[in-house]
């Protein structure tokens, strides 16, 4: 499970703070270079848009196959959430 909280400039994933404002940039492209999830990061001067790339399985809900922009000022970001797991079936009963 990914969390994901943001504080000013600062973006936590997984307990990892990165500082937007020093990460290295393609000034042409916006893209994030050697920055893991961040894709890209451009800060337009009263907010940054960035661009996650997370990891997702086989089985990933469509939410999260095809994620909706969310807007945070502070605080913890809303990730898209994992489809529900299937109920487990019962275990067979032993016949003799």
């Amino acid at each position: 499970m990914v969390s994901l909280s943001v504080s000013g400039s600062t973006l936590t994933l997984n307990g990892q703070a990165q500082d937007l404002a020093a990460l290295a940039v393609d000034p042409e492209t916006g893209l994030a270079l050697d920055a893991g999830y961040i894709q890209s990061a451009v800060h337009d001067g009263d907010s940054w848009t960035v661009t996650l790339l997370l990891p997702i399985g086989d089985s990933a809900s469509e939410a999260q196959r095809f994620p909706v922009p969310v807007t945070v000022d502070s605080g913890p970001v809303p990730l898209p959430e994992p489809p529900e797991a299937p109920p487990e079936d019962p275990a067979p009963e032993d016949t003799l």
